[in-house]
């Protein structure tokens, strides 16, 4: 197979390394673990099948759980959805094929950095045989080039090694070795060493591969280190084999001693190797590191992790550790690094280096390089007179005058990659420690660096930072206060910093009395002022704003309008008024000058003070825009969760809201990315209601209400539902919108009838019913008269059930909405199961059962097999209600309702005791408990109550008597709404 981008926008596999999939130039997120270890495989495979149980055994080993196909289908799917988005459901897309016995990717080396590999392997081994070598070599440098780390990154997936990762790993060392080889032939080692390089260091153990990197070395003059790595391997294999180098080890060995100028028998610690350093030059010892600070608390796990980091480069000695600390204005950066610096100097006896490069100054004046490498040349006691003019040459002496030497060096405040780049050490015995605003990947790209992005602190880490500041016994004495001071702080050090400055300048204030006046800045940057320049949050945030472009700073000052959490590329480009890839490319601007960070792949967020900063900017030009923004940004939420809830029930009842210009919909083909939207920015979603409501237009807000009901619904959140609802309703009783208000009662009926109030939910449905009556509103007074049932059902009457069910039927029918009708032929059926009526329950819920299958739609079939099984359990056939169960369960959790994937689970489980298959039972349990999470419903108790009651075991409750909550707007667990 061959595509072409004419036929398809280029889509990329890669997993010579972690496993990555880019679209159109976007890398994806490709999810769980479990989900990016299956493809992983898939892509080890290069196009090979790979059997069903192959996937089960890689991700569980030899403990599978009995949902393990099903997971693995589920995975496949979103792989198949994440490939291609549009892709109908059950459609194999033309990525991922599988069949009864598993699955292959369809690529080709186009598409795969591995056949990609594969392909310029052999063009590098047929030219070198057809006596082309340096044909050869560009195909072998292109091929290794690809090479990013172990196959499919599977040591971070899975806790052992796979065959199909190893054998692609042993493919490309194979490789190496082969370039290796004809490098050295050539004497074109330069370009081979880095890659050989990290392919060592992740084979330590091939003998032939550290040979190759020996003589390497050495062609390259870099003896010194040529010998520091045999040494560690002998010492290695020693240790941990107890066996001596091999022969092709040893030979190597042999060879770099001969080249090599020091005494072979005990060559020199490369501190004393002898250079043409003039005698100032070797006797300086630089030591400019700012002092530290006298009580540093927190940043634990960063400071454990690079010191692991120094550590493991300290023992291997193969490469030089560079460590790039990057976050928002005042986290901290600076503070930590100077601090590992002095916790690390003893281990850099040859002295430390700082510059701060100014990348963020208020004035730009970023420092060039060239001025950095001077101060530093001066500093390692090179005169002005001896350094050179041109940049690239001053870089090579600063380089050559590291060489062999173990020198820590500290670059602050960096602007860029470019920035830093020339200041790097090539000495593998220093330490690199980079601070930024900006994720400096490219370091981590070119030169292998440890990236580190810095977050808050933890609260118990902020009240350290405070006590260690002001006291112990001023912060014992008031907790609350202090408590409050760090969350008006948002838990950042600089903010923290500013308020234990305050506190220690005035000993006779009380943190109460500071606590109170952070509270009456009422989340402006008031409470954070100070005489220092260097340490006022203003300022400090202005160093950031004013690098930004003028469309980047509008976008940033809106930024402060938008109420919830976090926000995607389709809501700052409904925000500004601006097309998705203009917004994509100014939050790119500000996310590199610290003041947005993408916390997930597409979602941004920013600190409360960054956003208290950006509300200060909104001058009187800007009230106009402001607005217009406000309007622009609620449009999207209503816009986009309308269109989100209709992939949910296509049945939606609700008029379409009109389409506003300029704003974004976030797109979304299929019901999982709806719920992937909901899950998202459900936080959003519920303060964009409550700003509604606050500025006094709940006729905006209730509508938006509605679309997030079903959501809210299927996956539990019914707090959360019960809240929003019974704000709306407060706001349209106020507004007298009575549209608005009956959907909002039967949106709280609901809520409340899943939460066991069943009275008030019938006073509300009942109220709700009235105004549909009055207006008009056939389609809405169906569904409130089947809410009305299964209420009465829940109060244990049956008959009111029944006529409310059939006056429900009858609205349906007249509506023609068989998706209505299956629903409420469901429900009937229990409730004729309620009077005894068996039969009869049977008859309407296999009459149920031929709709459903005729319309084709597995949430109405979903919930006919969950009526059919309630009429086998009630009939005492517990084999065939066990068989309705599980395909309920499957249906549910297949289109993604998890409450009702749940209700079946229980009830599984509860059929299944009763024909004493305990083990069945309790695995169904369990799933329930691992749906539900850690959500405070009823389901969690019964199914906790059920696991605690398997020994001894309990006899099984009847059908009658389960616990089975029936909602779906009040009531879209068990139909639609």
């Amino acid at each position: 197979m061959s595509l072409t981008d004419d036929e398809e926008p280029a889509t990329r596999f890669g997993v010579l390394g972690p496993v990555r999939v880019w679209r159109r130039g976007a890398e994806l997120d490709l999810g769980a673990r479990q989900q990016r270890l299956i493809l992983a495989l898939l892509l080890a495979n290069a196009g090979r099948p790979v059997g069903i149980g192959d996937i089960v055994e890689v991700l569980w080993d030899k403990e599978p759980p009995p949902s393990a196909l099903n997971v693995v289908h589920r995975y496949v799917g979103a792989l198949r959805r994440l490939f291609e988005p549009g892709l109908p459901s059950r459609s194999p897309g033309r990525w991922l094929l599988g069949d009864a016995t598993g699955y292959r990717m369809r690529v080709d080396p186009g598409h795969l950095d591995l056949l990609r590999f594969r392909e310029l392997a052999e063009q590098a081994r047929s030219a070198e045989r057809a006596g082309r070598p340096a044909e050869a070599m560009t195909a072998y440098e292109q091929a290794l080039g690809l090479w990013r780390g172990p196959c499919g990154g599977a040591s971070e997936l899975v806790s052992y090694s796979h065959a199909a990762f190893s054998a692609v790993d042993h493919e490309c060392a194979d490789l190496a070795r082969e370039a290796a080889s004809l490098a050295l032939r050539l004497e074109r080692v330069r370009s081979i060493l880095p890659v050989l390089r990290r392919v060592a260091e992740h084979r330590q153990w091939d003998e032939a591969l550290q040979a190759r990197l020996l003589l390497v070395l050495s062609a390259d003059g870099q003896q010194a280190e040529a010998i520091a790595l045999f040494r560690n391997v002998r010492r290695r294999l020693a240790d941990e084999l107890g066996v001596d180098p091999g022969e092709e080890l040893r030979e190597a060995y042999q060879v770099v001693l001969g080249q090599n100028s020091y005494d072979s028998a005990e060559p020199a610690h490369p501190r004393h190797t002898q250079t043409h350093r003039s005698p100032a030059i070797a006797a300086v010892l630089p030591a400019q590191l700012p002092a530290d600070l006298p009580h540093f608390t927190g940043r634990d796990e960063a400071q454990h992790r690079t010191v692991g980091l120094v550590n493991g480069h300290v023992l291997t000695q193969a490469s030089m550790p560079v460590l790039a600390i990057d976050g928002i204005p005042g986290i901290g950066k600076t503070t930590l690094a100077i601090h590992l610096a002095h916790q690390l100097a003893d281990a850099y006896p040859d002295g430390q280096l700082y510059v701060d490069l100014q990348g963020f100054d208020p004035e730009q004046s970023m420092l060039h390089p060239a001025e950095a490498l001077r101060g530093f040349l001066n500093a390692l006691g090179v005169p002005d007179a001896e350094i050179p003019a041109s940049d690239h040459a001053r870089s090579g002496l600063y380089r050559s005058v590291l060489a062999g030497r173990r020198i820590l060096v500290v670059l602050d405040n960096a602007h860029s990659v470019e920035q830093v780049r020339p200041l790097l050490p090539g000495s593998s015995g220093c330490l690199v420690l980079v601070t930024s605003r900006k994720r400096l990947t490219g370091l981590a790209t070119a030169h292998g660096a440890f990236l580190m992005t810095l977050d808050v602190l933890p609260i118990e880490d902020a009240r350290d930072f405070l006590a260690a500041r002001i006291g112990v016994d001023r912060t014992e004495r008031e907790p609350v206060a202090v408590d409050e001071i760090i969350e008006r702080c948002g838990r950042l050090p600089l903010a923290l910093a500013v308020v234990a400055a305050r506190a220690l300048v005035h000993p006779d204030f009380g943190l109460t009395d500071i606590a109170r006046e952070l509270r009456d800045a009422q989340g402006s940057l008031d409470g954070f002022s100070g005489d220092d320049m260097d340490n006022d949050l203003r300022a400090i945030f202005s160093w950031s704003y004013r690098m930004l472009s003028e469309r980047a700073a509008t976008m940033f000052r809106l930024l402060s309008l938008h109420p919830g959490p976090d926000m995607t590329v389709p809501a700052l480009a409904s925000l500004a008024g601006i097309p998705p890839a203009e917004a994509r490319l100014l939050a790119g601007e500000l996310v590199r000058t610290g003041l947005l960070t993408e916390h997930k792949m597409g979602r941004f967020t920013t600190h409360d003070l960054i956003r208290a900063y950006a509300q200060e900017l909104i001058g009187p030009e800007d009230s106009e825009s402001r607005a217009e923004a406000s309007r622009r940004m609620f449009h999207h939420y209503r816009l986009t969760s309308y269109h989100a809830d209709r992939l949910l029930r296509p049945a939606l009842a609700l008029d379409p809201p009109p389409a506003v210009a300029d704003v974004c919909v976030t797109p979304m083909g299929t019901a999982a990315d709806a719920e992937a939207w909901f899950n998202a920015d459900r936080h959003v979603l519920k303060a964009v209601v409550q700003r509604q409501i606050e500025e006094g237009r709940a006729t905006s807000a209730w509508p938006l209400v509605v679309s997030m009901q079903m959501f809210l619904q299927r996956d539990g959140w019914w707090h959360d539902w019960a809240a929003a609802t019974q704000a709306g309703l407060d706001a349209t009783v106020a507004a007298g919108d009575d549209l608005g208000r009956a959907h909002m009662s039967r949106g709280l009926a609901g809520a409340w009838h899943v939460l066991g109030r069943h009275e008030d939910a019938a006073r509300l449905l009942r109220h709700s019913l009235g105004l549909f009556e009055r207006l008009g509103r056939c389609p809405e007074q169906a569904l409130v008269h089947r809410n009305l049932g299964q209420v009465s059902s829940a109060l244990g009457d049956h008959g009111g059930a029944v006529a409310h069910y059939e006056r429900a039927l009858s609205l349906f029918e007249e509506l023609r909405d068989p998706v209505g009708q299956v629903a409420v032929l469901c429900l009937l059926a229990d409730a004729h199961s309620g009077l005894g009526r068996s039969d009869v329950s049977m008859e309407l819920g296999n009459r149920a059962l031929t709709m459903a299958e005729a319309l084709g739609e597995p949430a109405s079939q979903a919930l006919c097999c969950q009526t059919v099984a309630r009429s086998f359990a009630a009939k005492g056939d517990h084999v065939s209600a066990r068989a309705a169960w599980a395909r309920a369960a499957e249906i549910f959790q297949r289109i993604g309702w998890r409450m009702n994937t749940v209700d079946c689970l229980l009830e599984l489980g509860d059929t299944a005791l009763a024909l004493d298959d305990l083990d069945a039972a309790r695995a169904a349990w369990r799933q329930a408990l691992e749906l539900i999470g850690q959500q405070s419903v009823p389901e969690r108790a019964a199914a906790e109550s059920r696991l605690a009651g398997l020994d001894p075991p309990r006899a099984v409750r009847t059908h009658s008597g389960g616990l089975r909550a029936v909602s779906a707007g009040c009531g879209q667990r068990r139909a639609k709404s």
